[in-house]
């Protein structure tokens, strides 16, 4: 009497031939090859029509198959972005998984060496290099590209591509000074940095500032650029260079930043007429925040 496998041995047979056959097409996509890949996936389709990762396998067929794009402008590089973010991406995640980085890098790599070739264009700065040599993880190449773009100290979307890149590459102290300035200029984009940076000390820092700066509006995007100038007084040993002073915006958070750090200079010289004006000035700027520096004055000389 010949003896058949039970249900089991054969579900378990048809499961590992399933992801055998995956596995060949995600081997095919990982090595670049789009027309064994796409002969690949077929196989997989006619043998495993219900297989869950056919659609999404099938997808990054088709986006190898398409590559490169026509991008001869930053308007045309942008829709290749957006297709990458939009259909690619996703569809990586789903079948790849953890492989799924190692997928997308060369299209990032392949469209910033594209994107190189045009000047930064404010309309689309999705498609500037900088941002997209951080997403293929050149850290080194996005800090040139955007230190390369005119005026780089006042755009902000140089200042945040710099920062990203210059966090990722020599760490949390490297990045401050443009996030601070990037945080006077335009606030709003602060959380943004500071989520892609996700720098648990910065993220504790952040919410520290909310906490103690409570008379700000939450629901106002202005009100991290007052983050620099509860920098200064929570820490007031960093050191925090941001460029040209006279060059910040004249805000009253501008302003305060700037008073603080005359006063922690005239601190180191002792107690003077000079450091009672300063102090009088920030208190004209701001009674919240010259409040909380006298609080740390006060816990520090204790």
């Amino acid at each position: 009497m010949t003896d058949f496998p039970d249900s089991s041995q054969l579900d378990l047979f048809e499961h590992s031939r399933a992801v055998a056959l995956a596995n060949d097409v995600i081997d095919a996509l990982i090595a670049r090859d789009a027309a064994l890949s796409t002969e690949r996936v077929n196989g997989l389709c006619i043998e495993e029509p219900g297989h869950r990762a056919c659609e999404a396998l099938q997808t990054l067929c088709r986006a190898l198959g398409e590559w490169p794009r026509w991008s001869a402008n930053p308007a045309e590089v942008a829709e290749a972005v957006r297709w990458l973010d939009g259909r690619v991406h996703p569809a990586a995640l789903s079948a790849l998984g953890d492989k799924a980085a190692d997928f997308m890098q060369p299209f990032w790599r392949e469209l910033a060496c594209v994107a190189d070739q045009h000047a930064y264009d404010s309309a689309y700065p999705e498609s500037h290099s900088a941002s997209l040599y951080l997403r293929c993880g050149d850290a080194v190449a996005a800090a040139t590209a955007a230190h390369a773009v005119p005026n780089c100290d006042g755009n902000v979307d140089a200042l945040h591509w710099i920062a990203v890149a210059r966090y990722r590459a020599e760490g949390l102290n490297a990045c401050r000074a443009q996030l601070m300035r990037l945080a006077l200029l335009a606030p709003q984009r602060v959380p943004a940095l500071l989520a892609e940076i996700d720098e648990p000390l910065l993220n504790r820092d952040w919410r520290a500032f909310q906490a103690d700066c409570h008379w700000l509006d939450s629901e106002d995007d202005t009100a991290g650029s007052w983050y620099p100038a509860w920098q200064l007084v929570e820490h007031p040993g960093m050191e925090i260079e941001i460029g040209e002073l006279a060059t910040l915006p004249a805000t009253r958070a501008g302003q305060t930043f700037v008073e603080i750090r005359r006063l922690l200079s005239l601190e180191t010289h002792g107690y003077s007429a000079a450091l009672v004006s300063a102090r009088s000035r920030l208190r004209e700027l701001s009674r919240e925040v010259f409040a909380l520096y006298m609080a740390r004055r006060d816990v520090r000389h204790r």
